[in-house]
């Protein structure tokens, strides 16, 4: 038990202090995150300037006319 509490001792005599003010740290995280934030929202959109083409005007689930492969990384995938 002597050993717990040399440890004990020993990590309450090499307290140091933040660099900063606890409350600017906090603040800092937060315009991390709302930086975060905003390059997520910048690719907003994207999915439907590289979606794959649609027929336009067609019913939904009926196949295409000239039904052949849309990609060429995907052939004779639909």
């Amino acid at each position: 038990m002597s050993t717990f509490a040399a440890l004990a001792a020993a990590e309450e005599a090499t307290h140091t202090e933040l660099p900063i003010p606890a409350w600017l740290i906090g603040l800092i995280a937060l315009l991390v995150f709302v930086l975060l934030l905003g390059v997520t929202w910048s690719f907003r959109g994207t999915h439907n300037r590289y979606a794959p083409p649609s027929g336009h005007g067609e019913t939904p689930g009926a196949p295409a006319a000239g039904d052949g492969a849309h990609w060429p990384e995907h052939p004779g995938q639909h």
